[in-house]
């Protein structure tokens, strides 16, 4: 018999980054884009596919 909890599937709405910033070495802040964090994932994408065992 399985005793494991079911994992409930969440459904997650648009995030809202307003006001979230990057500290720099200096201390100052850079405001964090959508430019920014498309540009992030993007460079993390070729290496995620790159692991992926199932391609």
């Amino acid at each position: 018999m399985n005793k494991e909890t079911p994992i409930k599937k969440r459904e997650i709405g648009p995030l809202n980054f307003d006001g979230a910033t990057v500290i720099n070495p200096d201390g100052s802040e850079t405001p964090i884009t959508d430019e920014m964090i498309e540009k992030a994932c993007n460079a993390l994408e070729p290496s995620s596919q790159k692991n992926d065992k199932t391609h």
